[in-house]
């Protein structure tokens, strides 16, 4: 009983997953897809990414001193790179902590 799926014709292209078709995700109640986050910050125009804008490093780190990713911080792969430059060099300065304080 075993079913061989329909051919597909010269050019045709399977579909995908993430367009709806296939299944996999279902919607939720605010209309993003199951799997999907929302940014947990984003970046203003015009903000200046260097190592003197405390308040901003602060925060795209989490609590234990950690850089959040691209996803969560909706930066581009330039803006990232300035932040990591930015929070290494605050770091050596003293202006942010080197990592968290150890839980027990």
């Amino acid at each position: 009983m075993d079913r061989k799926p329909a051919r597909r014709k010269p050019g045709e292209r399977k579909p995908f997953r993430k367009d709806g078709e296939g299944g996999g995700f279902s919607r939720g109640g605010d209309g993003m897809r199951r799997g999907q986050r929302t940014p947990r910050m984003s970046i203003p125009k015009g903000t200046e990414i260097n190592y003197k804008n405390i308040a901003f490093l602060q925060k795209c780190l989490t609590e234990r001193g950690k850089l959040f990713s691209r996803r969560l911080t909706s930066a581009n792969a330039a803006q990232q790179r300035q932040i990591t430059i930015a929070v290494k060099l605050a770091r050596f300065l003293g202006l942010l902590p080197v990592g968290a304080v150890r839980r027990r």
